[in-house]
């Protein structure tokens, strides 16, 4: 059997047109007697151009995910100014 790959979720990429964040397992990645993986990828252009993707092996996704939560709880606490984050990615500009 080759790889298989199933779609579990499809995010909206904030700041873009059609950019999309995508989940998905995949049984035996690397041939044969590889170990399945959960796979992220980023696309700015909602295309099946991937810009970046990570494969996720499942004995450390709990470890993972609480790194991601920690650097959620860090983020919160830096100080930003967000008076243009709708626009970052507007048809036309704006002034301050």
């Amino acid at each position: 059997m080759s790889k298989k790959i199933l779609a579990v979720a499809t995010i909206r990429l904030p700041n873009t047109k059609s950019g999309e964040i995508s989940v998905a397992h995949i049984e035996k990645p690397y041939g044969e007697f590889s170990s399945p993986v959960v796979s992220l990828g980023i696309s700015r252009e909602g295309d099946e151009d991937v810009d970046w993707k990570v494969h996720l092996p499942y004995d450390k996704l709990d470890e993972v995910i609480k790194a991601l939560q920690e650097a959620r709880n860090m983020s919160e606490t830096i100080p930003r100014n967000d008076k243009h984050y709708l626009d970052l990615d507007a048809d036309t500009g704006g002034g301050a």
